[in-house]
């Protein structure tokens, strides 16, 4: 049975993280890991997104020494339908388990909430632009659609469109 200093080291060796670095993270504390003897990184996070792979790690760890073995989902089941089940299971109804599923879905992923820079998969504020049929498109990621300009025209265009909207357009608060 590993201690748990040997999660953790395992952890810190090739952590499993549950999501990408967010735009706005890159400007606090990032944790990188180097190859013995060399400068190229293997892995990089956050220190949120480091802690948690830590937190992850030990609470299997302690399922498996409590339980005698790990609990491992079954068949082709998903991580959304294993939170529908633990959530069904301590007493929620279908719809009110799905509901609380979209519902911390769309909140925000810092805690505490940044208020500046509000993030969510379901409807944020970033500027996307895809290559199209020899055009660049730009849109919100809200949905909103900014323009069309050719590959030589600078995305200047786009990006004071999207500000003026995200600035102007968007309540905040």
């Amino acid at each position: 049975m590993p201690s748990r200093t040997d999660t953790i080291v395992a952890v810190l060796r090739r952590p499993r993280l549950k999501r990408q670095v967010l735009a706005h993270e890159l400007a606090g504390r990032m944790v990188q890991s180097t190859a013995p003897g060399s400068t190229a990184v293997d892995w990089s996070a956050t220190v949120p997104q480091l802690a948690e792979a830590i937190d992850t790690a030990l609470t299997q760890q302690e399922q498996k020494d409590t339980r005698g073995r790990a609990q491992r989902p079954t068949g082709d089941a998903t991580a959304r339908a294993e939170i529908l089940a633990v959530l069904e299971s301590a007493g929620y109804n279908a719809p009110a388990a799905a509901d609380l599923l979209a519902r911390a879905h769309r909140e925000p992923r810092t805690d505490p909430p940044d208020l500046e820079f509000l993030e969510t998969l379901a409807g944020g504020h970033a500027l996307v632009v895809e290559y199209g049929d020899e055009e660049l498109r730009g849109s919100c990621q809200c949905g909103r659609r900014l323009g069309m300009v050719r590959p030589s025209t600078p995305v200047d265009v786009l990006a004071a469109k999207w500000e003026r909207h995200t600035t102007a357009e968007v309540r905040h608060g």
